[in-house]
């Protein structure tokens, strides 16, 4: 197994609670995420409350206002179905016939993961220290499932039987800042904003999830997950954003360059 590709379906809702330094507040249920600006909430006095914002998966979009605050809650699922090598489909009976098993013996790959689910809740807060900066702080709980087909014995496609682990937990806690490094003047009809973003993701999730697997065997012990199924990286990592967003009436756009480094 390369990687899981063939089909990918993504949902995902937000409930955010947002705050102006005038103690205004405004609850907001919908499939994007509110800007929490107010007419006035932007250095250069443009009016974003009517303006779309970036999809809801994009991190770091924006910043607020010096003592403007945002409370928010996402929900996201991911499910993910098939296996492929480079571009192309390779069912599982390909795979035990051809792919090497790493770990020997056997010498080819015997058990083969068919489909994954991810459900992910983010709980994350804002906080506008200045009109240009705004420090953040998210924590993530995670439920993975991940279907599997063992094949009998040491090599051959019969099929042995099928079965499921799961995994579920609070994941790896980001705190971080976004700075406003250019805004186009307000006298300008069209808005242009770049902001740069720096994250510290804390080794909080587990790296040692551990569920009962079907073997060639037939045996059914208790072994550690594959990284794909654990609730954390298990190292400190820093996260460089740089982000363009731009808008006129009711049409935005933009664009994230982010990186993930791992410092150990």
């Amino acid at each position: 197994m390369r990687t899981f590709s063939k089909a990918c379906l993504i949902g995902s809702t937000a409930l955010t609670l947002c705050a102006t330094s005038a103690n205004a507040q405004e609850a907001h249920i919908g499939n994007t995420t509110p800007d929490c600006h107010s007419e006035n909430s932007h250095a250069h006095g443009h009016d974003h409350s009517k303006a779309p914002t970036a999809p809801l998966h994009i991190m770091g979009d924006h910043t607020h206002n010096k003592g403007d605050w945002m409370v928010s809650y996402r929900a996201s699922r991911m499910s993910m179905e098939g296996n492929r090598r480079g571009t192309s489909n390779i069912s599982p009976e390909d795979i035990v016939s051809t792919l090497t098993n790493p770990n020997a013996p056997p010498a080819n790959v015997r058990v083969v993961p068919t489909k994954m689910d991810m459900d992910m809740h983010m709980l994350g807060t804002m906080y506008g220290v200045t009109d240009n900066l705004t420090v953040m702080a998210m924590a993530m709980y995670m439920k993975n499932e991940m279907e599997h087909i063992t094949f009998s014995g040491m090599m051959g496609t019969n099929e042995l039987g099928r079965f499921k682990t799961k995994s579920s937990g609070w994941g790896d806690t980001h705190i971080g800042g976004i700075y406003r490094i250019y805004e186009t003047p307000h006298s300008e009809n069209t808005n242009h904003t770049i902001n740069a973003g720096l994250s510290i993701s804390l080794p909080t999730g587990s790296i040692k999830e551990e569920d009962n697997v079907l073997t060639p065997m037939n045996t059914r012990p208790r072994l550690r997950l594959p990284y794909a199924m654990q609730l954390g990286s298990g190292t400190w990592d820093a996260i460089p954003s740089v982000t363009y967003t731009g808008h006129n009436g009711n049409w935005s756009w933009g664009t994230q360059a982010r990186a993930t480094i791992r410092m150990e």
